[in-house]
């Protein structure tokens, strides 16, 4: 897959498994530097107090080398790292997942521990669902009144979103779309007979 696209999940979610009376609960969160990691899990912790543990598993970056994980107290290597194996089999980035735990009393031991972690996670992925984001390219164009209702009809087409429309003494569209923008711009330009201003934005990553 291109640095032009990756894959992540369509929405944060939390996901509880009961295995042998602990409570794991998943949580997922989008982010795209090391620094969010600490915020997330402060956002664990404040959802659900006095857990046992707060494990980790976290891959940012598009080319997925800024790998993090965390066995946060449990035995090395039963919790952070089967997390961060699952993010990694799925092709997933800037995804953090922080499994937490509440210990129901009986122990699990080492394989135990790497299922429920596992397991957790793989259910929280699957409950909050993989896409595909694209670097999209975003814009603003400017037109007259009287150019409205044809800018707005050819807009209205699949892989182009209006983001917003500001009414002044012209038209103010704010764009994002995962077409070619010069191609795009190309065709409002005919469309306008070439009256319009086109201001480029920075691009961002969308699921379509």
């Amino acid at each position: 897959m291109s640095t032009r696209q990756y894959l992540s999940l369509a929405k944060n979610i939390e996901q509880e498994v009961v295995i042998q009376k602990s409570r794991f609960i998943g949580l997922t969160y989008t982010l795209t530097s090391e620094d969010e990691i600490n915020l997330c899990i402060d956002d664990a912790k404040e959802k659900y107090p006095n857990a046992s543990h707060y494990c980790y598993g976290a891959v940012i970056g598009l080319d997925g080398l800024l790998q993090r994980f965390s066995d946060d107290g449990e035995p090395g290597g039963t919790a952070g790292m089967p997390i961060l194996q699952v993010l990694i089999q799925r092709e997933l980035k800037n995804l953090l997942i922080i499994v937490v735990r509440y210990f129901g009393g009986i122990k699990l031991g080492a394989g135990g521990l790497v299922r429920a972690y596992s397991r957790t996670t793989v259910e929280a992925i699957d409950k909050a669902e993989i896409v595909k984001m694209e670097l999209s390219s975003r814009g603003i164009i400017t037109i007259n009144y009287n150019q409205l209702g044809s800018v707005e009809h050819f807009l209205r087409q699949p892989g182009i979103e209006i983001e917003e429309m500001i009414y002044g003494e012209m038209v103010e569209i704010q764009l994002l779309t995962n077409q070619d923008w010069d191609g795009l711009t190309g065709k409002l330009r005919d469309i306008c007979s070439g009256n319009l201003d086109i201001e480029r934005l920075d691009s961002i990553y969308r699921n379509w």
